[in-house]
């Protein structure tokens, strides 16, 4: 039997050729952070349409000023999915949580053309939040579902502000 001094002499010559034999690489301090999960992805997209739905209500709002009362409730619930998805995200290594408009489009020249605009964009934004249920786990596809239902009723009330 070895002596604890013994075994305390030989682990610094025996660890290496331990590790090289049983083919064990070590940590991997420096190989990267880990890539990004899916859900972590359709979240940050998500989170991206969001505020691109934001710019696209503030634009219209600043444009027909007729409209902005109008525009002002659905504004906040945009605003308040936008901080739901946000809560969600954890910020993986190397990415960042987006915070600029991806899409810039111009604003229709009319009130009506402006809020036939939005609809179209909140009928856009319930598609993609939809198609994303199936890979979500169970409390994003509830938040998904949930934030698409709200822009369901957007889609309902800008369609009412066109006849009238």
């Amino acid at each position: 039997m070895l002596s604890r001094r013994q075994l305390l002499a030989a682990s610094p010559t025996t660890l290496p050729l331990f590790l090289a034999l049983s083919a064990c690489k070590g940590p991997a301090v420096l190989s990267g952070p880990p890539p990004v999960s899916d859900q972590t992805n359709m979240l940050l997209h998500a989170v991206t349409v969001e505020q691109n739905l934001i710019w696209l209500y503030g634009k219209t709002a600043a444009a027909h000023s007729s409209l902005k009362t109008a525009l002002a409730p659905i504004l906040a619930e945009h605003q308040a999915h936008l901080a739901q998805l946000r809560g969600r995200v954890i910020e993986p290594p190397g990415k960042h949580v987006p915070d600029t408009v991806t899409v810039r489009p111009a604003v229709g020249a009319t009130p009506a053309a402006a809020l036939t605009q939005l609809r179209a964009a909140e009928k856009a934004a319930i598609a993609t939040l939809m198609s994303r249920l199936g890979g979500a786990s169970p409390s994003l596809a509830q938040l998904y579902a949930s934030v698409a239902a709200s822009e369901a009723t957007h889609v309902t009330e800008l369609t009412g502000q066109i006849g009238a």
